[in-house]
């Protein structure tokens, strides 16, 4: 979506200039956070230069075959999708596709609960309508592939819409279209891994609240 890529090109913007618009922040707290995703954004170089060409889809529980390519169609104000919609019930558990470094984690109207990461070949992915962040989850934490993301949900100007997650990826020359790229489920026994490691962090939680 048109919107997305502005707002994403402001933030990458800040991190490829990162000193004079630090100095622009109009807080210590703001310029702490750049630097952190600056700082982030380079760990993410030792991924090498080369995009991911086939990645599993990043939400558990959704086969590759029901995915629909909604590159491109039209939206509200003359825009179009530049992204996918990923529809799961609300809460399933969305994983990092690839190796990645968390660079920025935040809440807005668009997004509403987001997520970016840096991935290989100086790619971002951009992670939309969370109903939630993975607990824990920080920027600079460095994910292997299958690491929690966080937990569909229709935050932001997704609201009133049915639970999805939007994935959007974006490159040197702007946003590129996921969905042939997703070629693949990640293993049954990666899943069952991820679901049970899952179950037992709320079976803790439960217990601690005891």
């Amino acid at each position: 979506m048109k919107h997305l890529v502005l707002a994403f090109s402001i933030f990458a913007l800040v991190i490829v200039t990162s000193a004079p618009l630090h100095a622009q922040a109009s807080s210590r707290t703001e310029r702490a956070s750049w630097a952190a995703a600056a700082k982030a954004e380079r760990k993410a170089k030792k991924y090498g230069r080369k995009p991911v060409a086939e990645f599993a889809v990043p939400v558990l529980g959704i086969d590759v075959d029901s995915l629909d390519d909604t590159w491109g169609d039209a939206r509200s104000n003359g825009r179009t999708h530049e992204g996918i919609d990923i529809i799961a019930p609300r809460g399933s558990i969305i994983v990092s596709p690839t190796k990645a470094v968390v660079i920025r984690i935040g809440k807005d109207t668009l997004g509403g609960n987001v997520v970016y990461t840096a991935n290989a070949g100086g790619e971002r992915y951009y992670y939309a309508h969370l109903d939630s962040v993975a607990k824990g989850l920080k920027v600079g934490q460095e994910l292997k592939i299958g690491d929690i993301i966080g937990y569909v949900g229709n935050t932001g100007n997704a609201s009133g819409t049915v639970p999805h997650l939007h994935l959007g990826i974006y490159g040197k020359k702007g946003a590129t279209n996921p969905f042939p790229r997703i070629t693949k489920e990640l293993s049954p026994e990666m899943q069952k891994k991820i679901l049970a490691s899952e179950l037992m962090k709320k079976k803790t939680e439960l217990a601690k609240k005891k």
